[in-house]
């Protein structure tokens, strides 16, 4: 869903003229809706993000980088959520320190066109979007819309096979740099479903496994066209373990892991992308979600509540917990953004949420399941069904992993 966006005012911190590469030259803060943008402009290519949180503080780590802004370059013009930002000299730890007040989430970019580093935050569920504006701004320049007006879908009579022939003008794609193409990151990629398990199925009568096998198959190829390795846990249809799909992308030594699926929902007027990745919920609507998806697990009984905190016994996913959460909003944020600006639809931004699913247990890398829309809206899942909706979909869900190889993006909540 696009976020309206309104300039309200801006405090600049002084600049120094005349100074040479890597120094942070400038700081101001912009009020956009509930939303403060903080930017800090270098005078040669911005660092690398390297970001932590400890407490109520988000830190900028500033490697090879000096700074010729005051200590407290915004002094006077911090309003909530941000009680405070402080610029930090060091011989080897210079960094940026942006203290909040109570519960609040952000999204930082580096924009290198700009030489400029961008963090947003906002009171927590205050911009349900909040990365939104940030992945549009980090995107290569987008071509027009090739249309005046929404694609107009029609569900296909038969969606296999899947055909790679057909694809739509779409934004430059997002692709490694040097650094992670010499890393040879790869993505385990996970079509839900499969076999006798046919998943949700939509009035039309195609069902998720097979959607999510033709997306699945899209994503394969585009993050290829990044420079991205990526392997499917099925490319055929058969039936695979919920255990076992983690099994494979722990063996095959995988950097990341992607379950894609296909939701549903008892009201027919629900559509949107949700991502979610591995931790307890108390939310109704999501622990109905689990059950569905986790009906394929070995041995779990989805008619059993206290079955879902044997999910939460994988203590190797805790670490990996702010990698997920962060990749989960990144992707969220970014196959809206290019939905919308691809084919002139408003796609609804459901969001990153935590949830008990079974298919992320045991996965020893950072792990996100992805709900691509909802074949119980008769709409989406026409949409689903397209090849120009896929390959968008599977395109931006690319440039999302792309970035956060690249360190580009980030995301996630204090």
């Amino acid at each position: 869903m696009a976020v309206a966006i309104a300039t309200i005012g801006a405090m600049v911190a002084p600049v120094r003229a005349n100074v040479p590469a890597s120094v942070l030259t400038s700081a101001k803060i912009e009020h956009r809706g509930p939303t403060l943008e903080l930017h800090f402009g270098f005078s040669g290519p911005a660092p690398r993000l390297d970001l932590s949180t400890h407490g109520s503080e988000i830190w900028i780590a500033l490697g090879h980088t000096r700074i010729a802004i005051p200590p407290r370059p915004l002094f006077g013009s911090e309003t909530a959520p941000i009680s405070s930002v402080r610029a930090i000299q060091s011989d080897t730890n210079s960094r940026i320190v942006v203290e909040v007040i109570g519960k609040s989430d952000y999204a930082i970019a580096r924009l290198r066109d700009r030489n400029e580093i961008v963090l947003r935050v906002a009171t927590t569920g205050a911009d349900p979007n909040i990365a939104a504006p940030i992945i549009v701004h980090n995107s290569p320049r987008r071509p027009a819309p090739s249309v005046a007006r929404p694609v107009v879908f029609a569900a296909a009579e038969n969606p296999r096979p899947v055909s790679l022939a057909q694809p739509v003008a779409a934004p430059a794609p997002v692709v490694l740099n040097e650094d992670n193409r010499q890393a040879g990151h790869f993505v385990m990629i996970d079509p839900g479903h499969g076999g006798y398990d046919p998943g949700t199925e939509s009035s039309a009568g195609v069902m998720e496994k097979d959607l999510a096998l033709q997306i699945a198959t899209r994503l394969k190829a585009a993050l290829e066209a990044r420079g991205i390795r990526a392997e499917l846990t099925r490319s055929t249809d058969v039936f695979i373990s919920l255990a076992e799909r983690t099994r494979i992308a722990n063996s095959a030594g995988a950097d990341l892991f992607v379950s894609i699926h296909i939701n549903s929902s008892p009201n027919t007027d629900t559509t949107g992308i949700e991502v979610y990745y591995l931790n307890n919920t108390t939310d109704r609507a999501t622990i109905r979600l689990a059950r569905m998806e986790n009906g394929g697990a070995d041995g779990y009984g989805t008619s059993n509540d206290s079955n879902l905190n044997y999910i939460l016994t994988d203590l190797r996913q805790n670490y990996k917990a702010i990698e997920a959460s962060s990749l989960a909003r990144m992707i969220d944020a970014q196959t809206v953004a290019d939905l919308d600006s691809g084919l002139g639809l408003n796609v609804n931004a459901l969001g990153a949420k935590m949830g008990p699913f079974y298919v992320l247990v045991g996965a020893h890398m950072p792990a996100v399941l992805v709900e691509c829309g909802f074949m119980s809206n008769a709409t989406e899942a026409a949409r689903l069904a397209s090849p120009q909706y896929q390959d968008v979909l599977a395109g931006a869900t690319a440039t999302a992993v792309a970035h956060y190889f690249n360190g580009d993006l980030a995301a996630g909540d204090l």
